[in-house]
């Protein structure tokens, strides 16, 4: 979850001299917020920003400041003045009549995430947003926002040079900035030692791609942020072994190596002593036996 840095006011509709729009392009410096101007009785607000690179937007958070609706459409810098803007999120509640009327909770903070906004527009990439900010309930006090802040749906692993489905060179260990055990311990956080005690498992490329072509049949155009997720768990998770059931009964268990292994102790060898006791015992029990035998006869 990236933020994503509003560059420039591209248009407004109106602003009052004391508060205006480009306090919304730092939301941190705390200069106060984007009102209408005070002569200004339409009852809407309109602004169109610039983002500083076109972006898959997936998380906005709004300050209030007055307005009783917000609807936000994008678009593209290099699209014509005519092609018209994109729905993102439909026009959304920011205070009810009663408070509108009363002038209580002007000033409430709201999240919007990925599942707030409307399909066509989330999966895509953008750079503009137009904010259109309306309070048709009282026309007596200035409204606008307090502050608009941007967060992309692109993590590190969108990355192009963490993208799990691209070739990694021979010898180069990546390092995810969120392994737990790399932030614990500074010395896991090298390449030379995390190769030699913690391997990675080696990535099937061609079944990468196949679930790649599949998430893509799936969601044409840019892949969005839940099929991103989806090829970095792939990625993460090693590949399984799955014994054969066919080889089950020709390879021994632990069990059947260790009876076919010989034991240590018989391979010992036998000191001279032992040896000619068991020699003498031998000759002395093949000449009793002659002894009985001749008595007999």
């Amino acid at each position: 979850m990236a933020p994503v840095k509003i560059s420039h006011v591209v248009s407004f509709s109106s602003q009052d001299p004391k508060y205006p729009v480009e306090n919304l392009l730092n939301p941190d410096t705390q200069k106060g917020p984007w009102l209408s101007c005070p002569q200004d009785k339409s009852g809407q607000l309109k602004v169109e920003l610039q983002l500083e690179r076109a972006v898959p937007i997936g998380y906005i958070d709004v300050g209030n400041c007055g307005c009783a609706f917000l609807q936000i459409d994008v678009g593209r810098s290099s699209w014509s003045l005519d092609r018209p803007f994109v729905t993102l999120l439909p026009a959304t509640m920011l205070m009810s009549l009663t408070d509108s009327k009363q002038g209580k909770n002007s000033s409430g903070v709201r999240m919007f995430k990925h599942d707030d906004f409307l399909a066509p527009a989330s999966g895509e990439s953008w750079d503009r947003l137009r904010l259109t900010c309306s309070q048709p309930f009282t026309r007596q006090q200035s409204f606008g926002l307090a502050f608009l802040r941007v967060r992309s749906s692109l993590d590190s692993s969108d990355d192009p040079a963490m993208d799990p489905t691209a070739p990694v060179r021979p010898g180069l260990s990546q390092v995810s900035s969120d392994d737990p055990a790399a932030g614990a311990s500074p010395w896991l956080a090298n390449p030379s030692i995390r190769r030699t005690f913690f391997p990675d498992p080696q990535k099937n490329t061609t079944e990468m791609s196949k679930l790649r072509d599949m998430l893509l049949q799936l969601q044409p155009g840019a892949l969005g942020r839940s099929a991103r997720m989806v090829l970095s768990a792939a990625c993460k998770v090693p590949p399984a072994s799955v014994a054969s059931p066919r080889s089950d009964h020709a390879a021994p268990g632990p069990s059947h190596v260790e009876c076919a292994e010989p034991r240590a102790e018989d391979h010992r060898p036998e000191n001279a002593v032992s040896r000619r006791k068991r020699r003498k015992g031998q000759r002395r029990r093949h000449e009793e036996g002659t002894t009985q035998m001749s008595t007999s006869q």
